[in-house]
């Protein structure tokens, strides 16, 4: 028996065995990648449905109440000009905003939202950052939020109202 003839046979029956697996774990790496996207669009479309959910109900109420419409109004032109109750309920009001808002913020920088989710939120958020109102009670209330979110709000709010 040749011995350099079996360990040939041997090297080149490893080297297939070799190819072989690496195919195989480049399937199952591929299955695996299909996997995470599913899994990943999964959690983006759970974040899309939750943050949707959250803003009906942080605006719901004041669309089907008259007294906390005029409430919201008045406040967001105004902070001043509210007695004791209407600022504590005018304030409680925009913090709901902004902690749901804050929320959208990290969640799109940790990436676990669409950035296009915050985008379509921003522009109304934006908006609302405007109102003197809201400026003002930002400035009373503003250490309670997250550093980051802190930032960014400032830098949308006019430096002057």
């Amino acid at each position: 028996m040749n011995w350099e003839a079996v360990g040939a046979v041997a090297e080149l029956i490893g080297a297939f065995g070799v190819i072989v697996s690496l195919v195989y774990l480049a399937k199952q790496i591929k299955a695996n990648s299909a996997n995470i996207s599913q899994n990943t669009e999964a959690l983006l479309s759970a974040s899309d449905i939750g943050s949707n959910q959250l803003v009906l109900e942080l605006y719901g109420p004041q669309a089907r109440s008259g007294e906390l419409a005029e409430l919201t109004l008045k406040g967001h032109g105004d902070f001043e000009a509210l007695s004791a109750v209407e600022k504590y309920r005018y304030s409680m009001t925009l913090l709901s905003m902004f902690e749901t808002h804050q929320t959208f913020f990290v969640q799109t920088q940790k990436g676990s939202a669409r950035q296009e989710t915050w985008d379509y939120y921003e522009k109304a958020f934006g908006q609302l950052c405007a109102l003197p109102g809201v400026i003002h009670w930002w400035r009373l209330s503003s250490d309670s939020f997250n550093p980051g979110f802190v930032e960014y709000i400032d830098a949308k709010m006019p430096s002057s109202v």
